[in-house]
């Protein structure tokens, strides 16, 4: 099973954000996957995130959070990406503001799928100066071509 990341990305699923906590990012990254027409039960979708939360943060550390879903009235994952240039508390595991967060959400009962979304996704951040040209970035058609070219 091969994954191409850029199958669950969308233009209309990149958000610049300037919220002051991470529940506003939340709200923002849950709002824009909404008006693309990915997320229906808004209150269910951020109960479900808000709870992944509450058990581990997914700020993972290197300015980078991965907040994620999987719900039965999902049908397909999708990727909603969010970037915040200043830096939000995201509770990390190194303690350090996030300035990525890569919102991915799916189908409850696909979780090999889900690990192998989640794992090129790294395989795309893992070096700090692709991290850095991500937060450096100012336009959605930017991040979409930073993913296209990272994944050649």
């Amino acid at each position: 099973m091969n994954i191409n990341l850029l199958d669950y990305l969308s233009i209309n699923r990149v958000l610049f954000t300037t919220a002051s906590t991470k529940e506003d990012v939340i709200d923002e990254l849950i709002k824009i996957s909404r008006d693309d027409g990915k997320v229906e039960d808004v209150k269910r979708f951020k109960q479900a995130l808000l709870k992944r939360e509450s058990i581990m943060s997914t700020g993972i550390g290197y300015g980078v959070a991965i907040p994620h879903v999987k719900l039965p009235r999902i049908e397909e994952f999708f990727i909603t990406v969010g970037i915040h240039k200043r830096g939000v508390n995201w509770d990390s595991l190194d303690c350090k503001p996030v300035y990525l967060i890569f919102l991915i959400a799916g189908p409850e009962k696909k979780q090999e799928k889900y690990l192998r979304i989640l794992a090129q996704l790294t395989t795309v951040i893992k070096k700090p100066e692709r991290r850095q040209q991500f937060i450096e970035l100012s336009t959605k058609y930017e991040v979409f071509e930073q993913f296209s070219h990272a994944l050649k």
